[in-house]
């Protein structure tokens, strides 16, 4: 009979008191949980309420007494959790409770002797942990309890003057040495003002974002990371506006002098650890006046060091460097040989150089003409990879070697490269249309940055360098000029923060904007052709002798407050004049008559009431833009502008349009009248009755009701809807809504490129189509939901979006999912904000079972305010194109739809806070590792 033999020798007394010890363990461990629990409820207090004070100081406010002794009570409880929970896991590791739950089968009585000291250590080691949680715990509850009862902030007039001391006197290989020389020096804190200096096209700016990065990154060191461009001619007022900006301080005004608004800066940063990085500075700049300086009040150097301000600048000059009294200076040398052909070799197309050795040899000798300047070496690297003939190459090391043309215009020796490499860059674009388009880009401040759509392109369409008739056309062909010369490296894509594809941007180098401007107006007898005097604060336009014989003339992004009276004819060879972005009180009536061949003239953003009656005269006038003025009637002479092709009228208050004037203008091609508020009827009149024999392409606004929409569909064959806002905040009654039925005729959907859907008091929206049609919405690239309170579901039925490639969903509080957007073929971007009953992005609805994951095209995800997201999708999508992700203010989206196989696709980086990275569920730890090279932390909102 077989047997199982059971040890009985235990020791009955040594299993009670394991027993009686689990049961004790037991308790500490609930208060433990219970006291990271109220922690993480009081953080998270503590941080609404610095957010408050955050923002309330923007405003010129400042936090209470009481509030300030709460945050550091929090501070201090904080630092003795955090070692409380040090003191548990080193006594819990050292003391035997663990094991004394219950003896293993090998335990002796021996052993069992042994362990009763340890009992008595395991049961008061826990004693102790309960106690100490309970007494944490129960300062916790006590400051929660206080934070209702706080009022954080309390408003003070303007900062008092306040006694200032001065700062301290204290990436591939050409770049990556120089970042971490000066991210070690800083991070040292051997002294807080670091100069950069080199020549132009060196790389100091690439060299300056690469600082930023890294400590946007690493924000614990820094509270504030300013980033400001100078170029020439800035003013210290214009630094100290551009640097709140970027702030969001809000208490700096126009008005203010130098002295006040450097207190104001003082004001929010002497707190502050502050990182200021200036870009392109040409002179002696105060720091005192740009905040960047400690108070009298601090003492000692630990004080000191803890509300550190640093300053990190580039320069042209090393006089500079010395002015600023730089405790460290940094030359920027160009690179070495071998560096300067890998930079040519990577921006060069390989296989053409590969397929020949006589090619490699001259492209060899190309890059030693760039004399190792990085930016020469990638503009004629980009300018040479569209060549394949060795005749090409052979012509190209000919025409850079041809110094003729600059030297007779006495270009200093370190500029002739660069402005050689340009030439060569420039000549090599395939048409003289996108030379143009490159040369008008000039015409904008220095460091500007350029919105493509709403100045940039429209620009470029009034000059007439884009020749098209329907603006779908127009503006694609715009952007194939802008994807050339972004291509070429003559200009720069400018992202905003995080991939919002709102306003893309582009900027000019200024090395490169230097050269076109020289083009237009030093060389082969064009001096002074063009005057380009943008964004250097000029208070008045120059004396007439300076721009008399001027053909193109910008003055864009100043002070001008008043114009100067004219005799007639004074610029009779102007034929464009640029004023946007000034603040004009008055428009002289002499002026337009001084100026008769006038074809373009821009005053957006001039803060102008009424127009003089003398701009009817500009009977050559074909390109006019109004846009973001007060003006409320437009004069009855406009029909008298007989050529206009181009009128942009764009957020201005406009109510009164005589019967007829846009109707008769027989040129018109663009009519802009979008954001016009309030709304008013005269559009339907002028567009019904319009007589133009060109297409005419409108942007508008109308109130969303079925009404305008079947007036839409009812306008005569020469007008076409080019971008549309349907805005309902003005409805009372909610109309019957279809976006996709009979109503919807070609006028609207066959040119509709861009469509705004706001304020409608909609539950459900449904994009569908009657029965036996389908609605084509061809053209349609852009579609915004905004501010649809009501929202619940969006839906399409036979509706095709084939072209849709960017979709904006904000502030749409009950909408459920975005399931349809499976739907949409070519869709590549998708950002949504605000939706906050939104639980998941995709679900299980509709046709969007049968859509496979390798048919998501989206490349850039972004998602941010949505407090009750869970997931991005029940199941799992592949997204085989995706780039960018983004995920901001979702704290419950714990996990990604995808895993590591994502790293075979297009995967480049993932943003998000770093709190929320490292909650991320994953299936193994593998896929983490695989991934986290590409996460890149976001600091929170400052």
């Amino acid at each position: 009979m077989a047997c199982i033999n059971l040890n009985l020798d235990v020791d009955v007394n040594s299993c009670l008191s394991g027993l009686w010890a689990s049961r004790r363990l037991g308790r500490p461990k609930s208060a433990i949980e219970e006291l990271k629990k109220e922690m993480a409820i009081l953080k998270a207090k503590r941080d609404d309420v610095n957010n408050q004070i955050i923002a309330a100081e923007r405003e010129g406010k400042i936090p209470t007494n009481e509030v300030t002794q709460w945050l550091r009570d929090v501070e201090i409880l904080e630092g003795k959790v955090a070692h409380e929970q040090d003191f548990q896991t080193m006594s819990c590791s050292s003391c035997s409770c663990i094991n004394q739950i219950c003896g293993t089968s090998s335990q002796t009585q021996e052993a069992g002797d042994s362990n009763t000291g340890s009992r008595r250590e395991s049961s008061n080691c826990c004693s102790i942990n309960r106690r100490r949680a309970t007494e944490k715990l129960g300062e916790a509850n006590k400051l929660m309890s206080q934070a209702s009862q706080l009022d954080p902030i309390v408003t003070v007039g303007p900062p008092e003057p306040t006694a200032m001391l001065p700062i301290s006197d204290q990436p591939p290989v050409g770049i990556e040495s120089y970042v971490e020389d000066i991210v070690g020096y800083v991070d040292s804190g051997k002294g807080d003002i670091i100069g950069i200096y080199g020549m132009g096209g060196v790389g100091k700016t690439t060299m300056l974002k690469s600082i930023q990065q890294y400590y946007l990154l690493k924000h614990t060191r820094f509270d504030c990371v300013i980033w400001v461009v100078a170029s020439k001619d800035c003013q210290l007022k214009r630094f100290q506006m551009n640097i709140a900006k970027s702030l969001r301080l809000l208490t700096l005004q126009e008005n203010d002098d130098e002295h006040i608004c450097g207190d104001k800066l003082f004001s929010y940063l002497k707190n502050r650890k502050c990182l200021l990085l200036l870009d392109d500075i040409w002179e002696h700049v105060d720091l005192q006046l740009l905040g960047m300086s400690h108070s009298t009040t601090e003492r000692g150097q630990q004080q000191q060091q803890q509300l550190r301000k640093v300053v990190v600048f580039t320069t042209r000059s090393e006089t500079v460097c010395a002015q600023m009294k730089a405790k460290k200076e940094i030359k920027v040398k160009c690179l070495d040989p071998v560096q300067a052909w890998q930079l040519f070799e990577e921006n060069s197309n390989k296989d053409v150089l590969s397929s020949d050795a006589g090619i490699m040899f001259i492209a060899e000798e190309l890059a030693k003409e760039c004399a190792d300047l990085p930016l020469s070496l990638i503009i004629v690297a980009r300018a040479m990879s569209g060549k394949k003939s060795w005749e090409a190459w052979k012509e190209a090391l000919h025409h850079i070697r041809d110094q003729h043309e600059w030297t007779t215009i006495g270009l200093p020796k370190d500029s002739l490269v660069m402005y050689n490499a340009f030439k060569l860059s420039y000549d090599s674009l395939d048409n003289d249309s996108i030379r143009e388009c490159l040369l008008y880009c000039a015409l904008w401040p220095e460091d500007y940055e350029i919105d493509i759509f709403s100045e940039l392109i429209p620009c470029w369409i009034g000059c007439g360098v884009i020749h098209v008739n329907v603006m779908n056309e127009a503006f694609a062909k715009g952007c194939l000029h802008l994807e050339a010369l972004l291509a070429a490296s003559l200009l720069e894509q400018y992202s905003n923060s995080y991939f919002s594809q709102n306003d893309p941007k582009v900027k000019m180098h200024d090395v490169i904007r230097d050269m076109a401007l020289l083009m237009v107006s030093r060389l082969e007898g064009n001096k002074k052709k063009w005057i380009v005097k943008a964004g250097i604060g000029l208070s008045d336009l120059p004396r007439k002798e300076e721009w008399q014989e001027a053909e193109r003339a910008s003055f864009m992004k100043n002070k001008i407050i008043s114009l100067q009276e004219y005799e007639a004819c004074t610029f009779s060879k102007l034929s464009m004049l640029i004023l946007r972005d000034n603040r004009l009180e008055t428009i002289p009536q002499s002026l337009f008559a001084s100026m008769p061949h006038l074809t373009y003239l821009d005053l957006n953003s001039c803060g102008i009431t009424e127009l003089p009656r003398e701009i009817c005269s500009l009977t050559e006038l074909q390109y006019l833009n109004l846009s973001c003025n007060f003006i409320r009637r437009l004069l009855l002479g406009f029909c008298c502008l007989c050529k206009l092709e181009y009128l942009l009228l764009r957020q201005n208050s406009l109510q009164i349009v005589p019967n007829g004037m846009i109707s008769n203008l027989l040129m018109l091609k663009w009519l802009h009248i979008r954001e016009i508020y309030p709304i008013c009827e005269w559009w339907w009149d002028e567009l019904t009755c319009f007589k133009g024999c060109q297409q005419l392409s409108v942007g508008i606004n109308i109130n969303a009701t079925t009404d305008n929409i079947e007036r839409l569909n009812m306008l005569p064959s020469n007008v076409s809807i080019w971008e549309l806002v349907l805005n309902g905040k003005n409805i009372s009654k909610l109309p019957n809504y279809d976006l996709g039925t009979p109503q919807w005729g070609c006028r609207v959907s066959d040119h509709l490129e861009t469509m705004y859907i706001v304020d409608i008091g909609l539950e459900r929206l449904v994009l569908a189509a009657c029965m036996g049609r389908e609605s084509s919405f061809r053209c349609l690239k852009r579609l915004y939901f905004q501010s649809l309170q009501l929202l619940e579901e969006i839906s399409l039925n036979r509706v095709r979006l084939d072209h849709l490639r960017e979709l904006y969903i904000y502030d749409c509080p009950r909408l459920k999912d975005v399931s349809w957007v499976l739907q949409l073929p070519s869709l590549n971007f998708l950002e949504i904000i605000g939706c906050e009953t939104m639980k998941e992005l995709i679900s299980e609805v509709g046709n969007s079972n049968s859509i496979t994951s390798s048919s998501i095209r989206i490349r850039t995800l972004l998602l941010r305010y949505m407090p009750n997201l869970n997931r991005i999708a029940n199941r799992p999508l592949y997204f085989p194109y995706l780039e960018d992700v983004l995920v901001i203010g979702c704290p419950k989206v714990n996990k990604l739809p995808f895993g590591a196989e994502i790293l075979k696709n297009r995967l480049k980086r993932i943003y998000g806070l770093q709190d929320w990275w490292n909650n991320l569920a994953w299936d193994n730890k593998n896929i983490k590792d695989s991934l986290a090279p590409y996460f890149r932390p976001v600091p929170r909102r400052q």
